[in-house]
């Protein structure tokens, strides 16, 4: 496999060597000194109006101060943290202190990938070829009509403009570059839908011909998450397009797709129910924002949901009772009911570790993948 098929194969991810003791940690039901990746929200601020936002309602409302950010990025560094996204409700290029945290964190020795909306590669063209692993451009389209029915902003000419800077950064990249593409269908006043599934195809044609590495599709998801089921109308736009996306395929470029297109397509229901009562994924991954810590992205922004306060150092609060009792009582099978990407590696360790429980430690048997790709 390359590089761009095992950013989804989560599985895989976890059984590199370097990543076991982490691992062998969570089988034998022992605290982690700290998780494997955060997502970081650097700040909530965006530069554009998306309608089907999933974050619509957390944007502009705060970010980290640039020194704060900075202090965050060193405090994942003490606990262990392998990888950081800088990612958010908001767009994290936009952030003032902008791109020192980024350098910070690769300085560090930590893998650094970015989730954007392309608009402003071009102030950091040389710190992100440097410095990041993945860059991940969140585009929608293939055209300037559609870009601007689905995202929505004052910039000129943006899809041209997004477009040349990921085609620039391709050129000098390090790292790898993906294009985004999620599935959308829009109800019109009149009762009649607008969708871009139409130009998938066209797009990552588009992705292939300025120098992407990927080009990614997924569905839509409402305000709790839930995967989105696609009408007939996208189910026929998307048919002929799928038998042709596996022929882009080549060395160098990969059409991917995580595993809820397929669930969608096959599935009578968008549910996934959960037998396991805890989540030992959320002591691998977790996301920092502006408004405090969250389990994961699916509980970003739910006030109730929240795991702790980002006044407190990073370094402190993961070790303590406090962050760790909160983490144990998320019921998967009564709180998670959406789709979520992590359930694969949730059940493979809950099989480990109820395996460990009778004496059995399966792990070392468990072939190790030759990957270097902390993001799990």
């Amino acid at each position: 496999m390359t590089k761009q098929e095992h950013a989804l194969n989560f599985i895989d991810k976890m059984l590199q060597p370097e990543l076991r003791p982490r691992i062998q940690q969570l089988i034998e039901k022992k605290r982690t000194t700290g998780p494997i990746v955060v997502e970081f929200d650097p700040t909530t601020a965006c530069n554009f109006e998306c309608p089907e936002c999933i974050n619509a309602g957390l944007l502009n409302k705060g970010q980290f101060k640039p020194s704060r950010a900075i202090e965050m990025i060193e405090e994942f560094n003490k606990v262990g943290v392998r990888g950081v996204i800088f990612i958010g409700g908001g767009e994290p290029l936009a952030h003032k202190g902008m791109p020192e945290p980024i350098v910070r964190a690769s300085e560090l020795g930590m893998s650094v990938g970015l989730t954007t909306n392309g608009s402003l590669i071009d102030r950091y063209f040389l710190e992100l070829a440097e410095h990041v692993a993945w860059t991940r451009v969140s585009v929608d389209a293939a055209t300037q009509e559609t870009f601007s029915t689905f995202r929505p902003s004052h910039i000129p000419n943006s899809f041209s403009k997004i477009m040349r800077n990921m085609e620039v950064l391709a050129k000098i990249k390090k790292g790898i570059l993906g294009f985004s593409f999620l599935l959308m269908e829009r109800r019109l006043p009149n009762g009649e839908t607008v969708t871009n599934a139409d130009e998938v195809l066209a797009a990552a044609k588009l992705a292939e011909e300025i120098g992407c590495d990927y080009f990614e599709f997924k569905p839509m998801v409402d305000d709790n998450h839930n995967l989105i089921p696609f009408s007939e109308k996208v189910r026929e736009s998307l048919e002929g397009q799928l038998q042709q996306l596996p022929e882009l395929n080549s060395g160098n470029f990969r059409v991917i797709a995580p595993a809820s297109v397929q669930h969608l397509l096959s599935s009578v229901s968008s549910d996934q129910p959960k037998d396991y009562t805890t989540c030992p994924v959320l002591e691998l991954r977790t996301v920092v924002t502006p408004k405090g810590i969250y389990p994961c992205p699916y509980k970003r922004g739910h006030e109730e949901e929240k795991i702790g306060e980002v006044d407190t150092p990073f370094d402190k609060y993961w070790p303590s009772d406090e962050r760790h009792n909160r983490a144990q009582s998320i019921n998967p099978s009564t709180d998670c009911m959406f789709y979520c990407i992590r359930h694969q590696p949730n059940v493979l360790l809950h099989m480990l570790s109820g395996a460990h429980d009778k004496g059995l430690d399966l792990l070392p048997y468990m072939v190790e993948t030759n990957l270097d790709d902390v993001f799990i």
